[in-house]
């Protein structure tokens, strides 16, 4: 039997995720599919490439980069992040990413974005990820009215979290039963029933994507469908939920290193509390 590894979005909440991941990847524990969204697509490239400690170097040591993240980056190109910067320089030299062991990797990773044309969720695999074409992590990451529609093969994309922010369903559609998820909010939190920018604004701005619109619409209510999931399938022994032992109050393009640093000790610490019954999990399921 297969287990997966689901992975939530969360801009730089993602820095508890990498905390995460860096335990099971210093315990050899190495899950063979891997759906994740936005930032949880951005770990999952490091987790599949063997490189631990790769994003906590990316969170403490360029997210206050002005290259990474910066209103200045939005108004001259579009998007909040530095997508050239995070898969140019920092990808292929400052911090260098194995391309070589993610390409030879028996491990999936199903990489999750959003057709603005549909407003449904659509996944990508590793063979999609190359040193010279990333668009499809990027896509995954390209969040509504702050980032530019990102065009592949036909398809034209925005965040995988809007349309699945926690991509459970996909993993159970596509048959795998039992799955390890790393959520990026605590278990008190309630997401706000609105969209994060006005509608009139969203149905302006994306007047010719509809089911864009409504997708975004229907987030918080989508959303706490597929928390719930998580829930259910945990109760049902189907699942195991890792999740922050306390509430991570930050923005997503947050820049304050120490923060991400407390949140990146989090993820640490969580995982390393849940370490035997994480393998516990494992040896009843594969």
């Amino acid at each position: 039997m297969s287990v997966g590894l689901i992975l939530e979005g969360g801009g730089n909440r993602g820095a508890y995720t990498a905390g995460v991941l860096d335990v099971l990847a210093e315990n050899d524990i190495y899950i063979q599919d891997t759906y994740a969204v936005s930032a949880g697509a951005c770990n999952a490239m490091s987790y599949l490439s063997k490189q631990p400690g790769r994003n906590y170097h990316i969170y403490t040591e360029y997210a206050n980069d002005k290259r990474y993240s910066s209103w200045k980056l939005l108004w001259k190109t579009g998007s909040l992040f530095g997508f050239d910067f995070i898969f140019g320089e920092l990808a292929h030299t400052l911090l260098p990413f194995d391309f070589e062991e993610f390409a030879r990797t028996s491990m999936r990773l199903h990489i999750g974005t959003t057709d603005v044309r549909t407003g449904k969720p659509v996944f990508f695999g590793n063979e999609t990820v190359r040193p010279d074409d990333m668009r499809t992590v990027i896509a995954s990451a390209s969040l509504p009215v702050v980032a530019n529609i990102v065009e592949y093969e036909g398809h034209a994309l925005l965040d995988g979290g809007v349309s699945a922010s926690i991509p459970i369903e996909a993993a159970l559609h596509d048959g795998i039963a039992k799955n390890i998820i790393v959520l990026t909010r605590d278990r008190t939190y309630v997401k706000k029933n609105k969209p994060e920018f006005p509608l009139f604004y969203l149905k302006h701005k994306y007047k010719a994507y509809p089911a864009l619109v409504e997708a975004i619409r229907q987030r918080p209510a989508a959303y706490e469908r597929q928390r719930n999931l998580c829930y259910q399938e945990q109760e049902r022994e189907n699942a195991l939920v890792i999740e922050p032992s306390r509430p991570i109050n930050i923005k997503r393009q947050c820049r304050d290193v120490e923060m991400l640093e407390d949140i990146y000790r989090m993820g640490v610490a969580d995982a390393n509390a849940r370490l035997v019954e994480i393998n516990r999990f494992l040896a009843m399921n594969q």
